[in-house]
């Protein structure tokens, strides 16, 4: 193997340690412990309160669906 080949495997050796070991550091720094749902649940709380506030205005003030109505002359 010529003289190039070999650089361009000393090159790559530093940048395949770091590809590799960084994200190893940084996952055996931080381990996850579990996941945090809180977000999720405050969201889907407020969604469905607020779905059931809607249903609750629009029962209060439902019309009969066949009440004749009169237009101006």
């Amino acid at each position: 193997m010529t003289a190039i080949v070999w650089a361009n495997i000393l090159l790559t050796l530093p940048f395949l340690v770091a590809f590799i070991a960084v994200p190893l550091w940084w996952t055996f720094k931080r381990p996850q412990t579990g996941a945090d749902h809180a977000e999720a649940r405050a969201y889907l709380r407020t969604r469905t309160a607020f779905a059931e506030a809607l249903a609750r205005r629009a029962a209060r003030t439902r019309t009969p669906a066949h009440t004749p109505t009169r237009t101006a002359a």
